[in-house]
């Protein structure tokens, strides 16, 4: 590859439309996330509650817990609508980090690393819309993100030997993270060899679909799969959670 094609791939400037349009809708997606934690601000992260910090330390007041959570959704709503942007997201970040570490840490996830660079890459990209044209880097990081992370789970479920039927699959549907939807489904009875070919299916369509969007001739149905893979983790799963990954896909249409 040359220089002129290395600088083309990583570098150029594009519209800044589609990583707006991702922006807001993640701006949106933390609200409705850390709006689900406020009834449950004392117990979970002050010296009132059942906390478990991740660090020895002196634990928040249930008024300072208040105060800093209301910092934080401010800075959400920063972050969705474009305002102090950089300021907004990195009090998100730093904010957020701390209320994780106090409780959350409890419970860790790919989400959280995920979302974790996510903000990252915005907070030094031109997401808040000030400018027409920026550079395509932002994007890129998002993209391979989100590629290496299907790739990821797919060698997983290769690998692991829980993953080679569909045992895994009945089971998770009838498991605490089970849906109504997923109890649902499991008590029309089918034989187990559908859930085989479900598991099948997904082991082999979603490395290929992690690739294939950023093939052209490919984007639309690799899109259409990825994001319909999500929506069924979570209707099915109720992990939910990876969501906010579904407008992203609108940033693989500056792929050329």
């Amino acid at each position: 590859m040359s220089f002129d094609a290395w600088q083309h791939w990583w570098l150029r400037d594009v519209s800044s439309k589609g990583l707006v349009f991702f922006r807001m809708c993640l701006g949106i997606f933390l609200l409705v996330y850390a709006g689900l934690y406020i009834p449950h601000l004392t117990v979970l992260f002050s010296e009132s509650g059942l906390v478990l910090p991740l660090y020895s330390q002196p634990l928040p007041s249930p008024f300072v817990v208040h105060v800093l959570y209301t910092f934080l959704i401010l800075s959400i709503f920063g972050i969705t609508f474009g305002k102090f942007f950089r300021i907004a997201t990195l009090a998100t970040i730093l904010l957020g980090l701390y209320f994780w570490q106090l409780q959350l840490h409890l419970f860790p996830a790919s989400y959280n690393r995920i979302l974790l660079l996510t903000l990252i890459v915005l907070l030094f990209s031109g997401a808040d819309g000030k400018k027409q044209k920026i550079s395509i880097l932002p994007q890129r990081l998002i993209t391979l993100q989100i590629t290496f992370t299907f790739l990821g789970v797919s060698l997983q479920k290769w690998w692991l030997p829980d993953w080679q039927g569909g045992e895994v699959l009945a089971y998770s549907m009838i498991s605490r993270w089970a849906t109504p939807l997923s109890f649902w489904y499991v008590q029309l009875g089918l034989p187990m060899w559908t859930y085989d070919v479900i598991v099948w299916c997904v082991k082999v369509l979603q490395p290929l679909a992690a690739i294939g969007v950023w093939i052209p001739r490919f984007r639309l149905a690799s899109s259409i799969f990825l994001i319909t893979f999500l929506i069924l983790v979570g209707a099915l799963l109720s992990i939910w959670w990876f969501v906010f990954l579904i407008p992203a896909f609108v940033l693989y249409d500056e792929i050329r």
